[in-house]
């Protein structure tokens, strides 16, 4: 069982299936039929675009509806143009009245002025599913053609219902096993450099080698790539950094808004998952154990982190709430019961003796423990003081429901974008404290090699809103804030999951998107060549595009734990 899903998973990561390309090639196809060409999922403001290959005028875009039921989900539909695909500009907005396409004939027609415009996007206000039947683009000077057949198309996400249009790649399976190998003589050097004897390690590398260099040459499948990587997992399970047979993890449902700042709501929440420890990871029998059980009730839990002494564990967890994500007014606070909010908890490390640290209708996680014993996480309680600190968070444990901040650009009263800044508390949830002055977003908080604290922030004011989520350091107590990198560099959007290396002044990171979960490409940081640009970062895998701002990838690393410069533990998955 266990390995058919280790070899399963390897499999995913060679391309094949669906992708939010493929997918979204059947909204450009020529094919008109009142079903669905291309399917996202449910997120926050779903997009569908296509590449006209070059910047021409534009007069018309016809948009095809599914016929059925859902159709209303298209009614609200809004038309965006760009030059690049990184400036957008909204041309059209639909008003909600009903369009199909297939079967009436009727079609919506969007008249554009002749734009300027090498990319189309079709885009809803809202959070839902984005599906249609067939998108067609015209020009003045041809009318009759359609710009779109058949150009290349992406999406914002795939679905369940997703198909794709293109057929599965064929693998150049002796190529990868070459790769494979190559890289496990790098594997094989370090353990040699470490002080491992790797006289056997080298032999099994080398005949394997030996295998594919015989003649005749023989043909290569999928029974050797799988071989070639089980041997490199065993030369990376050996590695001395792996000085332990335990790990501690989570498991989350994502929220139902795909968002940098909503993924932390507890009103977006959806149930499941749990806090675990796999246990018994270098063997060919790995164990997992639910250490949640205590918590019965439907929820979520988010980003744990272990005790020093590795005795206690800190979590956020809420309770959810079926239907409340539809709940027209989330300002008015006696709409939200007080635990949907994300609480801090903590537990001893086997489950037991459970006890809530926070309370209040404030969103409150990302607790980290600090050297001294104290805690600090991250809370909307900030509110609406100017002046935060010990007498503004004082006020919030006086008074459960006081208003939230709420960011610029966010929506309305059904989907309020709070605010949350770092704060701190004692080991028992007393002396709590805003320790941030900083009035907009700050995210994923770490403890520094230097005891300094690393954290992500929104730093926007009076200039573009989307990237900017640049890496920041500050003292445990808030003091002394500077920036690290990322302030005025517009690629990645985010900065989060910020870790030092063991060892060493360099920085992981995660870059993440602005109109997504926290997840996306790996990258290392070395602050000492600067702080802006490419120049400080290396890209630990560049097959992973910057999300949103450079594509969307189709796979994507989380949750990075480094054990060195050169091997870290991170969270992987691809886009299904």
């Amino acid at each position: 069982m266990f390995r058919n899903q280790v070899e399963n998973d390897w499999l995913l990561r060679e391309n094949l299936g669906t992708s939010t390309r493929s997918d979204a090639a059947g909204g450009c196809d020529g094919i008109v039929d009142g079903g669905w060409g291309f399917h996202t999922d449910r997120q926050g403001r779903p997009w569908w675009q296509v590449d006209l290959g070059e910047v021409q005028p534009v007069s018309r875009v016809v948009i095809w509806n599914r016929c059925d039921g859902v159709a209303p989900r298209a009614f609200r539909l809004m038309v965006l143009l760009s030059e690049d695909g990184k400036e957008w500009k909204t041309v059209y907005y639909h008003d909600g009245t009903k369009f199909y396409g297939f079967s009436d004939n009727q079609p919506l027609e969007v008249e554009i002025n002749e734009i300027e415009t090498r990319f189309v996007r079709i885009q809803l206000q809202d959070n839902d599913f984005l599906h249609l039947d067939e998108i067609e683009v015209f020009g003045p000077h041809e009318p009759a053609k359609n710009l779109a057949l058949n150009q290349p198309a992406n999406q914002s996400s795939i679905s369940q219902w997703s198909a794709g249009k293109d057929s599965v790649q064929s693998i150049d399976w002796r190529k990868r096993v070459v790769e494979i190998l190559v890289h496990s003589r790098g594997l094989v050097a370090d353990l040699k450099e470490s002080g491992l004897d790797v006289g056997q390690d080298l032999f099994e590398v080398e005949e394997m080698q030996a295998k594919l260099d015989a003649e005749p040459p023989r043909e290569v499948g999928e029974k050797d790539y799988f071989a070639a990587l089980w041997l490199q997992r065993s030369l990376t399970l050996r590695n001395p950094l792996l000085d332990f047979d335990s790990i501690l993890f989570v498991k989350r449902v994502p929220g139902s808004y795909s968002h940098m700042s909503d993924q932390y709501y507890g009103w977006w929440s959806r149930p499941g998952g749990g806090l675990y420890i796999l246990r018994d990871f270098q063997s060919d029998s790995p164990r997992v154990e639910c250490i949640s059980e205590r918590f019965t009730e439907s929820g979520s839990f988010l980003r744990p982190m272990l005790s020093y002494d590795a005795n206690k564990v800190l979590f956020a967890w809420c309770k959810q709430y079926p239907g409340l994500a539809d709940e027209p007014d989330k300002l008015n606070k006696d709409n939200i019961p007080e635990d949907a909010f994300y609480h801090l908890y903590e537990m001893d490390l086997d489950g037991s003796n459970p006890r809530q640290l926070t309370h209040g209708k404030y969103d409150n996680f990302d607790g980290r423990y600090l050297p001294d014993g104290r805690i600090v996480f991250l809370s909307t309680r900030r509110g609406q003081s100017l002046q935060c600190g010990y007498d503004s968070a004082q006020k919030t444990l006086e008074t459960p429901d006081l208003p939230d901040s709420y960011v610029r650009c966010g929506g309305g009263p059904q989907r309020p974008v709070a605010v949350y800044t770092l704060h701190a508390m004692d080991p028992d949830g007393g002396n709590l404290c805003a320790i941030s002055p900083f009035e907009n977003f700050e995210w994923t908080p770490s403890v520094a090699n230097d005891g300094t604290l690393l954290y992500s922030r929104w730093d926007y004011v009076d200039r573009y809103n989307m990237p900017y989520m640049g890496l920041w350091r500050t003292n445990p107590d808030g003091s002394n804030a500077r920036i690290v990198y990322g302030n005025f560099t517009r690629a990645p959007h985010c900065t989060f999951e910020p870790r030092s290396i063991p060892g060493s002044e360099k920085i992981i990171f995660t870059a993440s998107g602005h109109h997504a979960q926290t997840m996306g490409s790996l990258v290392l940081l070395d602050p000492s060549v600067g702080t802006e640009g490419d120049d400080p970062i290396t890209r630990l895998t560049p097959e992973v595009p910057f999300p949103e701002i450079e594509d969307w990838p189709d796979s994507f690393y989380a949750s990075p734990w480094p054990l060195s410069e050169r091997y870290h533990l991170v969270s992987w998955a691809r886009e299904r």
